[in-house]
């Protein structure tokens, strides 16, 4: 018997994309898996696309009876997965599994016993996205990675949200699950594993990511959420990232990447004239970092001076993927 894999569909308005997302699911060649949706109090058509599947033996399907908080609904779909499940598969309502990708994962996951966290190249959107590993890396240890991951932005792309990720139950419940109070809290929760735990890397595309102007991401880039909370993620959690080891060079560097992404994300609002917004994520950026400020603001000047030079459009906030908040 192949290990049972728990597949969790935490849905809310999502009659757009939701049947795309469930027949990704169904089309999967890898036959021991479970399929929970849980359906939360929608005010579309959610439900009665949801019901189109009653009868299909892997979905089990659960309806809440008022909307939950997000991250509440996520807790509650992983609440649901089959004590017995060797995996959990998440996906978004506006994503898609690839064909192969149960079965590819699995194969990957099973390798050797310290893999918390098996992962692959995936499309954001029309994008390709093949991570920061070698070709050759189909496992690397977890501190490894998390330390390119913190020290390095390009190399964040290797894990970007829930759906390109397989997790072990066992040490998602070792690590207490996802956070309810954060919009990031797939990202703060796969750093924490990564410490402890290796990834495994399928090196083919097995997830296709939904990004729109109504998604949980581009709501928290626009307000500034994704920004903050990578301070928490990359910065103040670095106390519990006990397995990687930082000089104060990569510390500061650190610190610099985040105050760069700050740096941009106010500059953007203030072009479209939110000031309020732009002013009130500086208090975010601690205190101990504010001093890569001026130089970030001298980076972002030259830039726009290069630009204009060119004639090129000026684009400062673009989509940040060290997590998603969906």
């Amino acid at each position: 018997m192949r290990p049972l894999v728990s597949v969790l569909l935490p849905v809310y308005n999502g009659e757009t994309y939701v049947r795309d997302a469930i027949e990704s699911v169904l089309a999967q060649d890898y036959p021991n898996y479970e399929f929970i949706i849980v359906e939360n109090a929608s005010t579309d058509r959610t439900a009665e696309i949801i019901a189109d599947y009653s009868d299909d033996r892997h979905i089990k399907v659960i309806h809440n009876e008022k909307t939950l908080p997000r991250l509440d609904n996520f807790a509650k779909a992983f609440a649901a997965a089959a004590v017995s499940s060797s995996w959990y598969k998440f996906i978004g309502d506006d994503d898609r599994l690839l064909p192969g990708c149960l079965r590819e994962m699995v194969l990957a996951g099973e390798q050797h016993d310290n893999i918390g966290l098996v992962c692959s190249q995936y499309y954001n959107g029309d994008e390709l996205v093949k991570g920061a590993l070698p070709e050759d890396a189909t496992v690397i240890r977890g501190a490894e990675i998390l330390r390119k991951m913190l020290v390095d932005p390009e190399a964040r792309s290797t894990i970007f949200s829930p759906t390109s990720v397989l997790i072990c139950p066992d040490v998602y419940r070792e690590m207490g699950g996802f956070r309810t109070d954060l919009l990031h809290a797939d990202a703060e929760l796969f750093y924490r594993i990564l410490n402890k735990y290796d990834l495994a890397y399928v090196h083919k595309p097995l997830t296709c990511i939904g990004y729109h102007s109504s998604s949980g991401q581009a709501e928290s880039t626009a307000s500034g959420f994704t920004f903050t909370e990578a301070y928490l993620i990359r910065y103040h959690n670095l106390k519990f990232y006990g397995n990687v080891k930082l000089n104060w060079f990569e510390v500061e560097k650190i610190k610099y990447n985040l105050v760069n992404d700050s740096a941009g994300f106010m500059l953007g609002r203030m072009a479209k004239g939110d000031f309020k917004t732009a002013f009130g994520h500086l208090a975010s950026i601690p205190l101990s970092a504010l001093s890569h400020l001026p130089l970030s603001l001298i980076y972002f000047i030259s830039l726009a001076v290069k630009k204009l030079i060119r004639r090129e459009p000026i684009r400062l906030l673009t989509k940040e993927r060290s997590g998603r908040g969906r």
